[in-house]
């Protein structure tokens, strides 16, 4: 058995100025004081965090994780060889978009575990209030062997409701048609692919464009089960929000001779969580506004295990 785990890390900036994207904030001499210290800190809080996911279940750490909110290949280095994660030797694959606070999506994964034969990057073009088209988050692709079967694997961080749930729908529905896309293309070249789509989506399983341009096409989201149950992986307005999900083309709970589904779930320890107070339970963030809080991240990480019955 192993485990593929998504984790949003809330603003994993590095502590240097980049003149091409707005981190200016998060900078030695930003609004948010963000120096050495407090970075590496969290980096190390966050490569205990991965090493811990699944590892009850396994005895290991995962075989693949996927990321949100990084900055780039050197935040991505600091988190791989942290103390946790360095025995695990995670490579990992990264491609600079164009978003305007330069954060990004990425995958880290345990090169004995998962062997990469092909990744790519797919741009989400939106547009302003003036008509003007920019670029979000980009949609990341690979294609590996996972328990010896060929597998593609899509990153996705679609687009927040920071300007309003239905004031910014258009741009998730755009994300959900730019994905359905390239989905089609791999079930068009290969016959009964199988397919892992993972991600802050930034909407419920159960949304429109979710279940019209996804699940649509034979895919299965297991977060379904905590969203009836009112349960989910970030909060907003005290109202649980389940964002993170990993979804599955159908072929991975038809044939157990296969690598198959066999649970998923989030990861929420007592550490990753506020212990007192009015927040008490929910995510132990690194800033609460402006204040720093030593935490982690505003997102609990989710995961899924896999098994191979030979």
């Amino acid at each position: 058995m192993l485990s593929i785990a998504f984790y949003n890390l809330e603003n994993f900036f590095d502590t240097y100025d980049d003149p091409n994207t707005l981190d200016d904030d998060f900078t030695p001499k930003g609004i948010m004081h963000w120096i050495k210290k407090r970075y590496f800190n969290k980096a190390n809080k966050i490569g205990k965090t991965i090493g811990r996911i699944g590892y009850k279940e396994t005895g290991s750490a995962p075989a693949i994780v996927g990321l949100a909110e990084v900055e780039n290949k050197r935040v991505l280095n600091d988190l791989t060889h942290t103390r946790a994660l360095k025995k695990y030797h995670y490579r990992y694959i990264h491609f600079e978009s164009k978003d305007l606070r330069g954060m990004d999506v990425a995958l880290l994964y345990r090169p004995s575990v998962f062997e990469v034969l092909d990744t790519a990057v797919y741009p989400v073009e939106l547009y302003n209030d003036r008509g003007e088209i920019y670029q979000s988050r980009d949609i990341l692709y690979c294609k590996g062997k996972l328990c010896g079967e060929f597998v593609h694997l899509f990153i996705n961080h679609w687009p927040s409701r920071r300007e309003g749930e239905l004031e910014s729908e258009q741009k998730r529905k755009l994300a959900a048609m730019r994905l359905s896309e390239q989905l089609s293309y791999v079930k068009y070249e290969e016959n009964s692919p199988k397919i892992i789509l993972m991600g802050d989506f930034n909407t419920h399983p159960d949304d429109l464009h979710i279940r019209n341009e996804i699940l649509s096409m034979g895919f299965i989201s297991p977060a379904m089960h905590f969203l009836k149950k009112n349960k989910g992986t970030t909060v907003h307005r005290s109202q649980w929000l389940m964002f993170d999900q990993i979804l599955f083309s159908d072929n991975f709970f038809q044939n157990r001779n296969t690598c198959h589904y066999k649970d998923f779930k989030i990861y929420k320890p007592g550490f990753l969580s506020v212990w007192k107070g009015k927040l008490k339970g929910f995510p132990f963030r690194t800033y609460q506004g402006l204040q720093y809080q030593n935490g982690y991240s505003d997102h609990f990480p989710v995961y899924a295990l896999l098994e191979k019955d030979f």
